[in-house]
């Protein structure tokens, strides 16, 4: 408002100035024909500025409003995102989570789970190849001998040739080969596994024995041994040797799914409990039924009015919310432990929160409106009036429950004050 006065005085000192210099030269030019009509304009012109710098004024004090509005909400979405964040999580959350998240696949595999070079791919090769060698030799050389000595067995000196130089030779060549030979095919099955498992950090122990036609039994001491030798360098196995787990992330998600299983477990467990108690109760005592009715009709309520509370925007709104939200569960509470203040509450049920959901529901509506205009305004502002209102109501409901209990206690305190008072004790001082 200050920078619109002075941008006004501003131009009302110009037009003086212009009205000024226009006298001043109709006079010293003696013609006075225009005079009217350029005073007119100059007059014009100044009052088209001061309009103009107007309406710039209103503008931007229009977009400061809008801008404060949004930074407003941003703030109450901040802290409703912050109020989720930190809520602590029930354990059946926890243990979807985990469920989840255990044997989730890994969008790149870390470089140090395989062995880029495993154990036997160089050794299994050279064996192989000294031990074929070898034989080939041994085999060479036991015909370059008989075609000297003879082909007959009774040879002396073949004979001793054979066993002492040539049988060696072979026996050790052989074993060189064979045990290549298992190297090699060891790496060729290491490189099937390590295939099978398609980036993920965990595999099904039959995914890895079906492929190469083994038991499973065979594949979990196969792949044990590969472990033992780094070629998994953090594998392990799971408590029952079903999976495969190559890291120890992969590990840690398996504890945690395992810890999942045991929570929704007892949790089915604990549900299935309070499900048999509820029933017998019922059985027991037929006014149980319409109790646990009404608490999860009232438990229904409260969900709606949370769902609500957190798509409406507004910091005032979400405080009102939350206040019917809070009030509402206690008086839900108070029924399920005392069942007596049932009748109590049949017209809260039947009508007064039906008619809140109703008001919550408008207000979420209308909220959702990209253009705010008055009657929107005035609407929302009036069902927040009535919320206050309707808290304000449920909030002495359930203080009325709190009735008999404050004339129980105040009767007790009468009569042990009238009792203390006939014992003299009340103004007796005690000395030690």
């Amino acid at each position: 408002m200050f920078g619109r006065s002075r941008m006004a005085k501003k131009d009302y000192s110009n037009i003086g100035n212009d009205i000024k210099d226009i006298v001043q030269d109709a006079l010293n030019s003696e013609e006075f024909k225009e005079l009217n009509k350029n005073i007119t304009a100059t007059v014009a012109r100044a009052m088209d500025e001061v309009k103009r710098s107007g309406e710039y004024w209103q503008e931007q004090q229009r977009q400061q409003r809008e801008n404060n509005q949004k930074a407003k909400r941003q703030a109450a979405n901040g802290r409703r995102t912050r109020e989720k964040i930190n809520k602590p999580q029930p354990p059946e959350m926890v243990a979807r989570n985990a469920v989840q998240n255990a044997y989730s696949p890994v969008k790149k595999q870390p470089n140090n789970l395989i062995s880029k070079s495993p154990h036997g791919r160089v050794s299994g090769m050279l064996l192989m190849v000294f031990g074929n060698i070898g034989i080939g030799v041994s085999l060479l050389l036991l015909l370059i001998f008989s075609s000297v000595f003879g082909f007959t067995f009774t040879s002396m000196p073949l004979l001793g040739i054979s066993a002492g130089i040539l049988l060696p030779i072979f026996t050790v060549s052989a074993l060189m080969s064979a045990k290549g030979s298992n190297l090699r095919g060891r790496v060729k099955r290491f490189r099937q596994y390590a295939s099978r498992l398609r980036g993920r950090e965990f595999c099904k122990i039959s995914d890895l024995s079906d492929p190469i036609g083994r038991s499973k039994k065979y594949v979990v001491k196969d792949l044990r041994k590969m472990i033992s030798l780094g070629m998994f360098p953090q594998g392990r196995f799971d408590e029952n040797e079903e999976y495969l787990l190559i890291s120890d992330e992969a590990y840690q998600n398996h504890l945690k799914l395992k810890e999942g299983k045991k929570l929704q477990e007892e949790k089915a467990r604990m549900e299935q409990v309070a499900l048999d108690q509820k029933r017998k109760l019922e059985t027991e005592n037929p006014e149980m039924k319409a109790v646990h009715e009404v608490i999860a009709e009232g438990q229904d309520t409260i969900r709606q009015i949370n769902e609500a509370n957190i798509a409406i925007e507004g910091e005032i709104i979400s405080q009102k919310l939350d206040r019917l939200e809070k009030v509402i569960t206690k008086i839900f509470e108070f029924i399920e432990e005392n069942p007596d203040g049932l009748p109590e509450i049949r017209k809260f049920m039947g009508y007064y929160l039906p008619t809140t959901l109703k008001l919550v529901s408008v207000y979420r509506d209308l909220d959702a409106e990209p253009i705010q205009g008055a009657n929107i305004q005035a609407t929302k502002k009036e069902i927040e009036d009535t919320l206050d209102t309707i808290s304000h109501a449920f909030e002495n409901l359930l203080d009325s429950f709190y009735e008999d209990t404050a004339m129980d206690v105040s009767t007790d305190i009468s009569v042990l004050n009238t009792m203390l008072a006939q014992e003299g004790l009340t103004n007796r001082e005690f000395k030690k």
